[in-house]
């Protein structure tokens, strides 16, 4: 079982570091922390695998894991429709900190910058609205990061009452159609939450490409698995709504 208890214990540390290093506290680290806490207690207490209560939950848990394998999978491969400049570039507004980009913010800022220096003729739009301890939108705050780094205001559009993902989307998309844009989208996101946004583009009809922000090693886990639920519940959702 030592293995086990090894893996039990990166688990809770991977899933906790997040609590002390940005003070997240979200469904990602509270389900990674108990699933490395029960397998710890199944490190040290082997004979609770005979309990049939333990072996449903070991069943469910392989389920949840094959799943999240699948998502993986598909994540991957959004990951691959890579920009070639001759789209309308979209940056998914986050958590901003007053009036200053979050560490994720920035780092999807970092990975439009690339693209907007790499292809100088296009435009973008800064989608996000304004969250409740926040002093300006999140839409206003890139804006003002872009433009310190370089990006003439001309190419700069932005759009700031999204409150989520889907908001983000369709609001942008109002934007692209009203001013003429290229309605193919490059959406620039993290890595782990490009599948759901591209899902989410292109079920308001518009054709999308990825620009992937790598994230922080200690937000990955955390938000990887956070983001599992959420794709979950938007497939549910849009299956429903067909």
């Amino acid at each position: 079982m030592t293995v086990l208890t090894v893996i039990s214990a990166v688990l809770m540390f991977l899933f906790i570091l997040p609590v002390f290093t940005g003070q997240v506290v979200n469904i990602g680290n509270v389900t990674g922390f108990l699933c490395g806490l029960f397998l710890w207690h199944m490190a040290h207490h082997p004979s609770l695998i005979q309990n049939p209560w333990i072996i449903v939950l070991c069943a469910v848990l392989a389920g949840c894991l094959l799943t999240a394998a699948i998502i993986a999978y598909r994540m991957i491969r959004v990951m691959k429709l890579k920009a070639d400049g001759s789209e309308t570039l979209v940056i998914l507004g986050c958590e901003i900190l007053g009036e200053k980009p979050s560490l994720m913010q920035v780092e999807r800022l970092e990975a439009a910058l690339k693209y907007l220096d790499k292809y100088p003729e296009t435009y973008v739009i800064c989608s996000g609205g304004q969250g409740k301890k926040e002093k300006i939108s999140e839409a206003e705050a890139m804006r003002i990061w872009l433009e310190r780094h370089g990006i003439i205001p001309q190419r700069i559009y932005k759009e700031d009452r999204s409150v989520t993902t889907l908001e983000n989307i369709r609001f942008s998309k109002e934007i692209i159609e009203r001013e003429g844009l290229e309605r193919t989208v490059a959406v620039c996101t993290n890595e782990f939450h490009l599948y759901r946004a591209v899902q989410m583009a292109r079920s308001l009809g518009l054709e999308a490409r990825a620009v992937a922000a790598p994230t922080a090693w200690w937000l990955f886990p955390t938000f990887c698995v956070r983001e599992f639920y959420a794709i979950l519940y938007f497939t549910l959702k849009n299956r429903k709504n067909h």
